[in-house]
């Protein structure tokens, strides 16, 4: 795709991906001081821009090789010292885009590296949406659009308030269905809905039943399942990026190879790709990517 976009598009979780943007490794802590541990995955050591260069200039080819156009952030400042993972920036749903309000304030100025990608989208107005209180609390990693519904994540990231916005901007279209993620104080660290549940191929998903505390009958009705263990979980197997409903990125790390074979099993094309920088800090290729346009 190439020219002006004329709005943003997202109905499915699975349909042709044709614009993203991805995470921007370049500028990666480089001042040390404004670091913040946002997850608990990151205590066990962050990579360094050398570590993740490779992988995310990988994972752009990847993307441009099967007709993607891919749009990096650009660099907002010392003060955010991540900008690897733009997905919980915001989501498209239909074709408005929702600015989310994240829950660690290191996050919340990230999105100033994508506004010149959300200013050019012409479109209907009002086509950028933007959560009228603090206290509404959404990532995007909690928020997945697909099958005439959107699952919505209720996380150690995303709350009742951010539910409700969202079912009070989007209920007359869509169904939105609470999801009630398992966090820390109950023994499962779920930090967003996309680490225990993820739709693939036409009517599969990725699932990781112990990381929900109950799973919505919408989840059951709609969707086959393969299962993900908790070892393969928290590798974050669920955490691929679907570029059509045949084909999708993942992990070649060994604690995903099994899903990825149950999901060639399956008929989906799988393209593993070395990814092991970025998923140190808590996120994998759907993290670290924010789909802009999907046809």
């Amino acid at each position: 795709m190439s020219g002006k976009p004329t709005s943003f598009q997202q109905y499915s979780e699975t349909a042709p991906l044709k614009k993203v943007i991805i995470g921007r490794y370049e500028g990666y802590r480089s001042v040390e001081a404004y670091t913040e541990l946002v997850n608990e995955s990151q205590k066990r050591g962050l990579p360094t821009e050398a570590e993740l260069q490779p992988e995310f200039e990988g994972f752009r080819d990847a993307l441009e090789k099967e007709g993607v156009e891919v749009l990096a952030p650009d660099y907002v400042g010392k003060f955010v010292y991540d900008q690897l993972t733009p997905r919980d920036l915001g989501v498209v749903v239909g074709n408005r885009f929702v600015l989310c309000n994240m829950a660690r304030p290191s996050r919340r100025y990230e999105a100033a590296g994508i506004f010149k990608y959300l200013l050019e989208v012409e479109g209907k107005e009002p086509n950028i949406l933007l959560p009228p209180s603090n206290d509404i609390l959404l990532e995007g990693g909690d928020i997945i659009v697909d099958k005439g519904c959107i699952f919505v994540g209720l996380s150690q990231r995303t709350n009742r308030a951010g539910f409700e916005f969202l079912k009070e901007q989007f209920g007359d279209n869509f169904e939105v269905i609470p999801v009630h993620c398992r966090g820390l104080a109950e023994g499962e660290d779920v930090l967003h809905l996309d680490c225990t549940f993820n739709p693939v191929g036409e009517g599969l998903a990725l699932i990781y039943p112990q990381g929900f505390r109950d799973i919505p009958p919408a989840i059951i009705d709609k969707y086959d399942w393969i299962e993900v263990n908790a070892a393969e979980q928290a590798r974050l197997a669920t955490n691929v990026l679907s570029l059509c409903p045949d084909t999708l990125i993942s992990r070649n790390h060994p604690e995903c190879l099994r899903v990825n074979r149950a999901m060639r099993e399956a008929g989906l094309r799988v393209i593993e790709l070395p990814f092991d920088a970025a998923p140190s800090t808590g996120g994998s290729f759907r993290c670290c990517s924010l789909p802009l346009v999907r046809r």
